[in-house]
């Protein structure tokens, strides 16, 4: 009984086949072809589309498969064989027939390896579906694991609301700010951009920075909303090594959606540590495509979606290991400063209420996440700034809490350049008078009442006052003892020159600040002179 082979050929007769036949017994013998199907043409990639089948190349003859549950394993080449002849309505052939020079398992072994072959099987990479992918460097290689993002379902949502609330609304408690609101929009613009974007195309988000007294319950913002929200428990990484070390192999985050830094390990208060740091949430924020090293392979480029967040307490010794807040740096950026307040449902005592937290939050994250998609707008004026600037790089314009953002400014380098400027007096060195014209020596005099020659109204006071014009270098001059004056600050201004930027560096550091911009700092710039206009402190 012929069996029956499903595969992709002709049904005509082929005429090759036949029989020699005589018409009489003298006459000459003639060919009469026969009436048989020819055999089918055998597809071996018909076969490997039927099995998922991919030949990892990295592995000899390891294979993967997806399986009737669609998870993905790794078939040796036996299993592999063994799985076809187990394809239903087929036979597949462990044995080569006539004219073949393979067998057809070995024809879908070849084809695998020919056409399916992989440069690596990676358990998982963020934002990636379970399938197979080709990376920006070139690489193919098959992604295990997605993210498990969860459905959205109308519903109440009171006890996350009330953990969100009770940490970021700070409106009863004299800063007037509800910063309930920013967060709201950053797991917004985050689930968004997961669920509508692909790998190169991830719209962007802030870092998010959470301050606060330890044990208010901030990581539990990071863990039970942030996380899951993402892409699933389970799926953070911390990005320790990655921001804080060298280490070439960075596998690790590589792995989830959820960067997720509890506490800043090592702090260091250097500012050249500081200014790393910052960096390195610039590089995860900002740049799409990132450098991904794991062991024993060579490094490839991926765009991973990727979102940070940092919880800190609030010491001023865990601040200063905060990045500096810079222009290029502090709009990449979210600053919350949570509060201390009972949590919902949790006695701290009992593992009984703590395990309960989870579950009723893990129950209202598919509601939360509705009001998110279907109710929550982003205000308006969080979409651009107060000149007219479009604010929506990512998603909305930035936020720190002031009064963290006063401390960080307090202990950087160019707020000590304006603590001296305000601190310094000047005394005339014997026999020297500026542009040697006469003049007469001045004691104790503050910066605004030497070289000053603008004369003007301030408009905070309506007091006529001098303000103070000149190049970055003349400031650094006159502030280290150099440009023909005795400073009293000489001696700590050359401590911070020397360890920390020169003056232009400093100055503009200031300029960015805008409690400090168009207050006691402009820069004027023409075709002749460039330099800076300092007006004195509001006293």
């Amino acid at each position: 009984m012929a069996t029956k082979r499903t595969s992709k050929a002709s049904q005509e007769p082929n005429p090759r086949r036949g029989r020699v036949k005589k018409s009489a017994k003298d006459a000459p013998a003639s060919f009469e072809a026969g009436g048989a199907v020819a055999p089918r043409v055998f597809d071996a990639g018909a076969v490997c589309e039927e099995l998922s089948l991919y030949w990892n190349h990295e592995r000899g003859d390891a294979f993967v498969m997806r399986g009737p549950d669609r998870r993905w394993a790794q078939w040796t080449k036996d299993a592999v064989v063994d799985a076809m002849r187990a394809l239903p309505g087929r036979m597949i052939a462990i044995k080569a027939r006539e004219n073949e020079m393979l067998s057809e398992s070995k024809q879908v072994l070849l084809h695998a390896r020919r056409e399916r072959a992989l440069d690596g099987v990676l358990p998982s990479l963020p934002g990636y579906k379970s399938g197979i992918h080709k990376l920006d460097s070139g690489e193919k290689v098959l992604v295990k694991h997605e993210p498990q993002l969860v459905e959205p379902k109308p519903g109440e949502w009171p006890h996350m609301r009330q953990l969100i609330e009770g940490l970021l609304n700070r409106t009863q408690d004299g800063s007037g700010i509800d910063q309930s609101v920013y967060f709201h929009a950053w797991c917004k613009v985050a689930a968004q951009a997961i669920r509508e974007g692909e790998p190169g195309h991830w719209r962007a988000g802030h870092a998010l920075i959470l301050t606060g007294p330890a044990g208010c319950g901030k990581n539990r913002l990071q863990e039970q909303i942030i996380t899951p929200l993402l892409g699933g428990y389970g799926r953070f990484a911390d990005p320790a090594k990655f921001l804080f070390e060298s280490d070439e192999f960075n596998g690790d985050v590589f792995a989830a959606e959820h960067l997720m830094l509890s506490e800043i390990p090592m702090p260091s208060q250097r500012t050249v540590d500081r200014t790393s740091l910052a960096e390195k949430i610039k590089q995860v924020v900002a740049n799409p495509a990132q450098r991904m090293r794991l062991m024993r392979t060579e490094p490839c480029t991926v765009s991973p979606f990727w979102r940070l967040t940092i919880s800190v307490n609030d010491d001023k010794d865990k601040l200063r290991s905060l990045p500096l807040i810079t222009g290029d740096f502090g709009d990449k950026v979210l600053i919350f400063h949570c509060r201390k307040v009972p949590l919902p449902i949790i006695d701290r005592d009992s593992i009984e209420s703590q395990r309960r937290f989870r579950e009723v939050m893990a129950e209202e994250l598919p509601h939360y996440l509705h009001w998110l998609m279907n109710e929550f707008t982003i205000p308006e004026e969080m979409l651009s700034y107060t000149d007219g600037r479009t604010a929506t790089r990512f998603g909305f314009k930035e936020y720190h809490a002031p009064v963290i953002k006063e401390g960080l400014f307090d202990d950087t380098p160019h707020a000590e350049l304006l603590r001296l400027i305000d601190m310094a007096t000047f005394t005339t060195k014997g026999g020297w008078s500026p542009d040697d014209e006469p003049s007469a020596c001045v004691t104790n005099a503050a910066l605004w009442d030497i070289l000053g020659d603008k004369d003007v109204e301030d408009p905070r006071t309506g007091v006529r006052l001098r303000l103070w014009c000149g190049r970055a270098e003349t400031l650094q001059m006159l502030l280290t003892g150099e440009g023909g004056y005795v400073c009293n600050v000489s001696t700590m201004a050359k401590k911070l020159f020397q360890h920390s930027s020169k003056c232009s560096t400093l100055l503009g550091r200031l300029h960015d600040e805008e409690t400090v911009r168009d207050v006691r700092l402009q820069k004027k710039d023409t075709n002749r002179w460039k330099g800076w206009i300092i007006a004195p402190p509001n006293e």
